[in-house]
């Protein structure tokens, strides 16, 4: 589902892309800048900076820009952070038809996290200025966590005792094996150390059978916090003049890989847009449930664990027989 604007917008693509970063007027490696990815990782930096600067550039389609109802283009790329809550706006300079360059600024003190680079192209559009004709079709991350430009991140596993006073927060759920936060800067798988066999199951399984139940439960563990991720970065995105708002960080990384499954065919945008405005519309989510199971099975690859612990079990019982 397209967002709907009352008003014409491009149709074609519009391209962002990051020419240089200087941190300090020093310039960056390029193999901290990912152009697949769209992120730079900014880890090395750590907090001996205080001012990045990053040379962007933008792509729109030079004959539908001048061949359109719009007049008076003009481009500006935003930077936002979630966290800090700041959001800047720096103009962009024409560079031939369809095509902007300039630069972004990002502060000491404003940005903690990850900021996201955004471009906006803007034009009258009958007789109303400063409307918003076309985005930029990926948006760029400026991670100061990341060592490697990359979306990926893995869930971070934690053994806690939830019975154990020193740790109030898990005391309420010491009868499940293990439990997500989805609240914090990244998500944090906590497993129930005080669960008689588990630790050992999922660490120290030796013989077939407990292998066996080793892969079962992993593959149970994984798409249970798939799902729990799912819901907690569907809750940290929203709509803005009709346009999906990614909430960057980790929730973006988890839907970016799951809207795909959930709904193979539209755009990553396109299905966001409509998952939120369902959950404002109230809908039951049943549809929503069906869709998210499946996603979270293939992301947890429990198809194939469940495969290879039948086919192990089929295979002993064979052997108990002979």
């Amino acid at each position: 589902m397209k967002a709907v604007f009352p008003y014409p917008v491009l149709s074609g693509d519009v391209l962002l892309s990051v020419d240089r970063v200087f941190v300090d007027n020093t310039p960056r490696r390029w193999d901290k800048i990912s152009d697949q990815d769209h992120v730079i990782a900014l880890h090395e930096v750590k907090s001996d900076w205080n001012e990045i600067r990053i040379r962007v550039s933008v792509a729109a389609d030079g004959d539908e820009l001048s061949d359109g109802p719009w007049s008076s283009a003009a481009c500006v790329a935003v930077v936002r952070n979630r966290r800090t809550k700041i959001r800047h706006n720096f103009s962009l300079r024409p560079d031939g038809p369809g095509q902007w360059i300039g630069e972004v600024e990002l502060r000491r003190g404003e940005h903690v996290g990850r900021c996201e680079i955004d471009a906006w192209i803007v034009a009258e559009v009958e007789g109303e200025y400063g409307r918003l004709v076309g985005r930029a079709r990926d948006v760029w991350h400026a991670d100061f966590e990341a060592d490697v430009p990359t979306r990926q991140r893995s869930i971070k596993m934690v053994w806690k005792d939830f019975t154990d006073e020193t740790n109030p927060d898990l005391n309420e759920f010491r009868e499940d094996p293990w439990l997500l936060d989805g609240q914090a800067d990244e998500p944090v798988l906590y497993l129930n150390s005080a669960i008689e066999g588990l630790r050992a199951v999922l660490e120290r399984a030796a013989s077939p059978e407990q292998k066996v139940v080793r892969e079962i439960m992993a593959s149970q563990i994984s798409a249970e916090a798939w799902v729990a991720m799912f819901n907690a970065a569907l809750y940290a995105s929203g709509t803005e003049a009709g346009a999906a708002q990614w909430p960057g960080g980790w929730h973006e990384d988890v839907l970016k890989r799951m809207l795909p499954d959930l709904f193979p065919d539209r755009t990553p945008d396109e299905a966001l847009i409509e998952l939120v405005e369902r959950r404002m519309e109230g809908e039951s989510g049943g549809d929503l449930q069906r869709r998210l199971m499946h996603a979270a099975t293939l992301q947890s690859r429990k198809p194939k664990a469940v495969t290879n612990a039948l086919k192990t079990v089929g295979r002993m019982a064979t052997e108990e027989t002979v």
